[in-house]
């Protein structure tokens, strides 16, 4: 089964992010008394656009344009319903235009000298407090709404820094050079919910790395007022260029642009450990090899703070796990990877542990044929046995080494494998009887006795005899 295509927003899309700007703002009126009014998040429509986290701590980039707040409009709206409050001004069908009170002269004077903040004959006052919001794209169950500073603006790039809770998703900036290459952008027009998915278009760049007049009429059109900050990105979800509207069209930040403009605000870009997992589990998901992509996409999700993309792969991956079109348990038999999907190598790893075991089991063997066998009478502990056959001298000293002192004997030796009395360890057919000159059995655990021996170095039993 050849592997699936993931589409190129989809690496990227859990790193894009909606940019809103909003303002508080009090107004202060002067008819026949003072009054005050206070209004919270008034949004300006005009401004935001899409933002892209470069950092999993929360910075962001976006166009310059994005994020800069429309005084003018945001003082219209403020200062018609302060007046409709104060004096019962009608409002108008645009909430952002000026009001006209054709029938009271003195009062359309006062409303409209409002309309001008440094006005000196105005009969009110004005003060704005710009707010920058981020939306991350979450499949949380509660949508988090991120409040953001703007660190600086240079080359028509904002930088700006979300307090984020969580880690976030990031993407990655491509070369430069992309002549003739194709690009996927990816914006969002709206508020981004766990259940829609960012717009996007695709095209290809010229020769110069420029964009085509009707490729920029179809990203208006899709991208809306999600287009300022909207990026393209290459087939695996690395930022090729920044969307930044201007009064002249649009011009395409490159990626050099962007990074000057971070090393103006002191930080560079810096990918996460989601991103990473991300990748891997795309990667397998795309082989079909959905019980090994499910770890690694479940691991995406909770380190970039539950990504809508990530969560929605690992679902689709959970439950296609163990499915005929599972390719895992093919991908095992082919790779010699355990069922688990660890990784290793079990096939070889398998016969290299018996042999160890075998090996510790010989060790162990020749280290209790080798104890020190010093006669019990008190004899020289340094004299070893001359009598022994060469079965029992297996690992002895090299020529003209003697072997270290003996220590004293503990009371009882310990031995782990003991075997139970009356049950003599298994010998092979023909072998009841040792051959002659050969030693003799230990009666109680059947361990082999060199000629005279006066006790069982296996088990501890004293006997008499030669």
């Amino acid at each position: 089964m050849r592997p699936d295509r993931i589409p190129p927003q989809d690496y990227a899309a859990d790193a894009v992010a909606r940019v809103e700007v909003a303002a508080h703002v009090d107004v202060a009126v002067h008819w026949d008394t003072m009054r005050q009014y206070h209004f919270t998040s008034v949004i300006d429509t005009t401004a935001g656009g899409t933002g892209v986290f470069v950092h999993p701590s929360g910075v962001l980039v976006t166009s310059a344009e994005a994020v800069e707040l429309n005084r003018e409009r945001v003082t219209i709206y403020a200062v018609n319903q302060a007046w409709h409050r104060a004096a019962g001004v009608p409002l108008p069908k645009d909430p952002f235009g000026r009001v006209r009170v054709p029938d009271d002269p003195r009062l359309d004077t006062a409303v409209n000298s409002c309309y001008e903040p440094n006005d000196p004959r105005a009969e009110c006052a004005v003060f704005i407090t710009p707010e920058i919001r981020v939306h991350p794209y979450t499949a949380a169950e509660k949508s988090r709404v991120l409040k953001a500073t703007l660190m600086s603006a240079s080359g028509g790039v904002a930088v700006l820094s979300a307090a984020a809770p969580d880690k976030t998703a990031t993407v990655a900036l491509a070369p430069d050079e992309q002549a003739d290459a194709t690009w996927t952008s990816v914006g969002w027009p709206t508020r981004p919910t766990a259940t829609a998915e960012p717009a996007s278009t695709q095209g290809r760049y010229d020769r110069q790395g420029g964009v085509s007049a009707q490729d920029i009429d179809k990203l208006r059109n899709q991208l809306g007022s999600g287009m300022p900050g909207s990026v393209f990105v290459n087939d695996r979800g690395a930022v090729t260029g920044m969307l930044s509207p201007t009064d002249r069209g649009v011009d395409i930040l490159p990626p050099a642009r962007i990074t000057a403009a971070l090393d103006k605000s002191g930080v560079q870009a810096e990918r996460g450990p989601g991103d990473s997992s991300l990748a891997n589990g795309l990667a397998l998901y795309a082989k079909h090899e959905y019980r090994h992509a499910a770890p690694w996409l479940h691991s995406a999700a909770d380190d970039t703070g539950q990504g809508a993309m990530a969560v929605q792969y690992h679902k689709a991956a959970h439950d296609n796990t163990g499915k005929p079109n599972d390719m895992s348990d093919e991908a095992d038999a082919h790779t010699g990877r355990s069922a688990a999907g660890s990784g290793t190598n079990w096939a070889l790893i398998g016969p290299l542990a018996g042999l160890a075991v075998l090996a510790a089991a010989g060790a162990a063997l020749l280290v209790r044929r080798r104890r020190p066998q010093g006669p019990a009478d008190g004899s020289d502990p340094e004299g070893a046995p001359t009598t022994r056959n060469s079965a029992t001298r297996i690992g002895r000293s090299a020529p003209g080494r003697r072997p270290p002192p003996t220590v004293t004997k503990p009371p009882a030796p310990e031995n782990h494998e003991r075997r139970a009395p009356g049950r003599p360890e298994p010998r092979a057919p023909g072998a009841d009887e040792p051959p002659t000159g050969q030693g003799t059995y230990c009666g109680n655990c059947g361990a082999l006795l060199s000629p005279g021996d006066r006790f069982c170095f296996s088990c501890g039993t004293a006997f008499h005899g030669s």
